[in-house]
């Protein structure tokens, strides 16, 4: 069961200002050393140790290839290659120079197979998270889990018009940061 919070979205100079989201609430973290561990317990052979070196070498490879320019697929889950934000788009291509238009180069990461978004927005069960102070009238909603995708009372798919943050495990309102969800993936950086 995922939980989530709702906040009121801060972007001043966007149309969603003001205006209410939900964000998916993270009950915790695992490092490489928990997900090792976490794995051992799923009936391999494998010791957490060997796990854990052979995750860790995992991450050295998908770094390397990425500098490099190839895109990592990991199969059923995620895409992994990077990406350029722009400060500014210029009007020739001689214009065009990395100083001047490149503002950093980030980490894109989008859900495939199985964690594609339309599959996780099918397969989700959604309940808000009790634990915070909702800005709902009366408190926390007290129905029954949904399925993000669709509206109970129609039957019609729910359109979300706002951009998520990712997690947010602070239980306060968080920030409007992070990238659109809104082409069916996620972007993490």
């Amino acid at each position: 069961m995922l939980k989530y919070q709702i906040y009121q979205s801060q972007l001043k100079d966007s149309p969603s200002y003001g205006k209410y989201y939900a964000r998916i609430v993270s009950t915790g973290t695992y490092d490489v050393k928990g997900l090792a561990e976490h794995m051992a317990k799923h009936n391999t052979p494998f010791s957490p140790g060997t796990i854990t070196g052979i995750l860790t070498d995992a991450i050295a490879c998908i770094k390397e290839l990425a500098l490099d320019g190839k895109r990592i697929t990991l199969d059923g889950l995620l895409s992994i290659g990077l990406s350029i934000s722009h400060k500014m788009g210029v009007d020739s291509a001689d214009d065009f120079s990395i100083s001047k238009c490149v503002e950093r180069v980030k980490l894109v990461a989008l859900g495939v197979g199985e964690f594609s978004s339309s599959l996780l927005t099918s397969q989700a069960k959604l309940s808000e998270n009790k634990t915070y102070q909702s800005p709902r009238t009366g408190g926390v909603s007290t129905e029954t889990p949904e399925d993000p995708g669709t509206d109970p009372g129609s039957g019609g798919d729910v359109i979300d018009p706002g951009s998520g943050s990712g997690t947010d495990n602070t239980g306060g309102s968080g920030s409007d940061s992070g990238g659109s969800d809104t082409d069916g993936g996620g972007y993490y950086e």
